[in-house]
């Protein structure tokens, strides 16, 4: 397991509290839709993120929403260019089985920064698939959305009517039923992984096809 200091070499703003940090990747390996614990070398301080970049590129990314009162995610929203901090992992198991890479159906289904295992995946493997639902407040939330194919993504708003489905991913869902072979994938906030397990599974879509990665 990687434990080394890896240097901030690109902040990408996104929307106004979310935001892609690129680091150094020091020949940092692990498997799309694994995690890292980010750590600050002086308070030993750290927090666990997925990794947002595909396995390929030069590069160590992760996607930060800043969270009010939350002293980590400010830490990292104001950490300067050329700042090292500590990147231990890789670690979990949120990672694609042999039949999905070779091309079996698979279903993303993602809440807020949970795209973020989804991002890595389809940048690391470009044959896979796949059709994504993307549950968020807005469109300017849509983050990363340039690299799914427009055919296969679904960005659903809650708040307005701007994405390509007004309404949460569970009604979405309930709408447009899933075959009953298909592979899933659901990462985000514990209550849409819940509920959204439940619509699949009545569906005929049996547990062990229904992988989860719950964000707090």
């Amino acid at each position: 397991m990687n434990s080394e200091l890896h240097r901030l070499i690109k902040r990408e703003e996104l929307s106004g509290e979310t935001f892609v940090l690129h680091f150094e990747r020091n020949d940092f390996q692990f498997s799309p839709g694994q995690y890292a614990v980010l750590r600050d070398t002086e308070s030993g301080e750290g927090r666990e993120y997925s990794i947002y970049s595909g396995q390929n590129d030069d590069y160590l990314s992760f996607l930060v929403r800043e969270i009010e009162g939350g002293e980590f995610s400010h830490f990292l929203r104001n950490i300067s260019i050329g700042t090292e901090i500590k990147i231990e992992g890789p670690m979990g198991f949120f990672i694609l089985d042999n039949k999905v890479k070779a091309g079996h159906p698979v279903w993303f289904v993602a809440s807020g920064t949970g795209i973020s295992p989804f991002h890595s995946f389809v940048t690391s493997f470009e044959d896979l698939n796949y059709q994504i639902l993307h549950g968020v407040r807005f469109v300017d939330e849509a983050y990363g959305r340039q690299v799914f194919d427009s055919e296969k993504y679904c960005l659903c708003t809650s708040r307005h009517d701007k994405g390509d489905y007004f309404g949460r991913v569970t009604h979405y869902l309930e709408k447009h039923p899933v075959d009953s072979h298909t592979i899933c994938y659901l990462c985000g906030n514990s209550q849409m992984i819940e509920d959204v397990s439940d619509i699949l599974e009545a569906y005929g879509i049996s547990p062990e096809n229904i992988r989860t990665e719950v964000f707090f």
